[in-house]
């Protein structure tokens, strides 16, 4: 597997930063919605299929089309300890492109009584058709660090006091 990462200082106590990242509809809207160049302007719909939104076993699923190709996993929650880690991982038979599967962790940090580091990672498996694992080698590693630079920076400006985001 391969792994990227992402991490980020927010001048905001982890308690608070957990509590955004936590919920999967802050940290996955950058596939749901907003249409970008690197979802070449397809959106995903997220479901909630579990009872719970959030927690040790929760399920999410993702839906759509991108370039008119099927895009559909499923998610669970794998390890939960609030307000500091929580991992989840793609279940079932992933319909998905440029990576077969994949492992999504956060760890938020204390860094002081008002700050705190969020680092976010994803752990992928290519494809294995050939096609796919050729487009894989080339995109996953640049797509997957996009996905994770917005996770972070969308999660430091819903958090941070205005006055103290900067680029």
């Amino acid at each position: 597997m391969t792994t990227v990462s992402e991490t980020v200082e927010i001048r905001a106590p982890a308690e608070t930063v957990f509590a955004h990242v936590d919920d999967i509809r802050n940290v996955g809207w950058h596939m749901t919605e907003r249409s970008s160049m690197a979802m070449m302007g397809s959106r995903l719909r997220l479901e909630l299929l579990s009872d719970q939104p959030t927690g040790l076993g929760a399920i999410y699923r993702y839906s759509g089309t991108m370039l008119g190709l099927t895009i559909d996993f499923s998610e669970s929650v794998t390890r939960y300890i609030p307000p500091r880690e929580k991992v989840w991982r793609t279940i079932g038979e992933p319909r998905l492109l440029i990576i077969a599967s994949d492992e999504m962790c956060l760890i938020v940090e204390p860094l002081s009584a008002s700050s705190s580091r969020l680092t976010i990672s994803i752990a992928y498996e290519l494809p294995r058709p050939w096609f796919w694992r050729i487009v894989g080698l080339l995109l996953a590693r640049p797509y997957s660090r996009w996905c994770l630079r917005r996770m972070v920076q969308d999660g430091r400006r819903a958090v941070e006091p205005p006055a103290m985001v900067t680029a």
